[in-house]
């Protein structure tokens, strides 16, 4: 719950949303307002913050904020 909690504060700051409007079901360009500047800033800070490699092509592919969660995951464990 952590790492989601951490991406949480990274979309809240990213896109100007309240962190309450974070959900596990929220999309990130419908729902919480993304364009592909902030999806680019995302992806570099969720990259630097983790060091990983999340090409800002792999967020737009995304149903909702609990996929990015398990990308996040899947691209930590595999490092």
């Amino acid at each position: 719950m952590a790492l989601f909690d951490d991406i949480k504060q990274m979309i809240a700051k990213h896109f100007s949303v309240d962190e309450n409007e974070v959900e596990e079901e929220a999309h990130l360009q419908d729902d919480l307002g993304a364009d592909s500047l902030a999806l680019l800033n995302l992806s570099e800070a969720i990259s630097k913050q983790f060091g990983i490699e999340l090409p800002t092509d792999d967020l737009v592919d995304l149903e909702n904020v609990g996929e990015l969660v398990q990308l996040v995951e899947s691209k930590i464990s595999s490092k």
